[in-house]
């Protein structure tokens, strides 16, 4: 009759995995080979690992070994713990890879100075060992950038999603136009879309996606923008606006500062359109970049399918 287990014996790592070899090799000396230890050591250890569970693991014969009823019974736990450990040193060597490192990202340039600086600051702040490279470019550049690997994730307007990149919808914008308070139009509160071509517009230069949308909706329209000034930075184009009769066409959620500023809502149609998360479809996503984009989501108030916030 076995001795019952005695709780004074403790299971070690090893133990587990001598198990396991042996009950592949049906043979100690062959798992003595495999572990690289003498067979008495194994044997020993073995013998130990019974003492603790209180069981006979393995059916001694002349020429090879085999598992138990015991044994049968504990090799699922036995690959279950190893397997669990396994997973728990991956998640660790994940998490510690978060810790430094460089996350690559990119953003149209609408959300320069919008609501984003806000994830990008509080990731900054917990994660201090992980680098952020944050590059404003063009919607064409930062697809380029994406499908080569260079980028991470990328924050722009929804466009066609291609082969190769997918987007993760954040909210919807509206267009909305802009006038200092010298202009004719300040007193009004909307317009419709075919007004716009009666006024001199100031807008960002062709390369960008906001300015591709405002033009596409111009010749939906079957309307000529009168475009007396072009720039690449929006904060400019604010400035000129605050002090002339100029007015400009932007998404409501790239103005971050409206002082000085009459905003006038659109209509018939209300131009609108998709802020996403670009990724690169099928490739690789980062603890890093999961982690950004959660903190995105948080700022724009999506959230996750329980309906907590990401």
């Amino acid at each position: 009759m076995r001795d019952a287990a005695d709780p004074s014996r403790l299971i070690e790592l090893r133990h587990l995995r001598y198990f396991l070899a042996l009950a592949d090799a049906h043979s100690f000396t062959i798992a003595a080979e495999l572990l690289n230890v003498t067979q008495p050591t194994l044997s020993h250890q073995i013998k130990q690992l019974e003492t603790a569970i209180g069981a006979i693991l393995f059916e001694r014969r002349s020429k090879d070994v085999e598992l138990s009823q015991a044994g049968q019974l504990f090799r699922p736990y036995c690959e279950r713990i190893l397997k669990e450990l396994e997973l728990g040193a991956l998640a660790l060597s994940e998490l510690e890879g978060l810790m430094r490192g460089t996350l690559r990202m990119a953003v149209s340039h609408s959300f320069s100075s919008s609501m984003l600086p806000n994830a990008l600051s509080e990731f900054a702040s917990r994660y201090p060992g992980v680098r952020v490279v944050a590059r404003v470019i063009p919607r064409v550049e930062m697809e380029r950038a994406l499908v080569a690997g260079e980028l991470d994730l990328a924050v722009a307007y929804v466009s066609d999603d291609s082969e190769h990149i997918t987007a993760e919808t954040l909210i919807e914008e509206t267009l909305v136009l802009l006038v200092g308070p010298d202009h004719p139009w300040a007193g009004r509160t909307s317009a419709p879309m075919r007004a716009l071509a009666e006024i001199p517009l100031v807008l960002l230069t062709p390369e960008f996606a906001a300015r591709q949308f405002v033009d596409n909706q111009f010749t939906q329209a079957r309307l000529s923008a009168n475009i007396v000034l072009e720039m690449n930075a929006i904060e400019p184009i604010l400035a000129i606006v605050r002090h002339s009769k100029f007015a400009t066409v932007l998404s409501n959620g790239a103005i971050s500062d409206t002082k000085g500023i009459h905003l006038i809502a659109l209509e018939d149609p209300v131009p609108h359109r998709a802020v996403a998360i670009l990724w690169r479809r099928h490739g690789h996503r980062s603890r890093a970049a999961e982690r950004m984009a959660a903190m995105i989501r948080a700022t724009y108030g999506v959230t996750t399918n329980d309906g907590s916030s990401s």
